[in-house]
């Protein structure tokens, strides 16, 4: 019966590592983002972003700490 235990806890273990891991990547993967400014929907970012000028080819709004920002996507 420990032994079970002992292997549920372990599972569990593992399984709470690749999480962060993962999430970890999550938050590597928004680097590609300039933030600039608030926004409640992507066609706020827009303007701010100058889509369709270079180098931002798309913008959307992403949740922010307090609020959603602008996150301009570059190309």
């Amino acid at each position: 019966m420990t032994s079970s235990k002992l292997h549920f806890v372990a599972l569990l273990i593992i399984v709470s590592l690749c999480i962060n891991v993962q999430s970890a990547r999550i938050m590597d993967a928004s680097s590609d983002c300039e933030f600039k400014g608030p926004c409640h929907k992507k066609e706020d970012c827009y303007d701010s972003c100058g889509v369709n000028k270079p180098p931002f080819n798309n913008a959307i709004c992403v949740p922010g700490r307090d609020s959603f920002q602008c996150c301009c996507i570059l190309s």
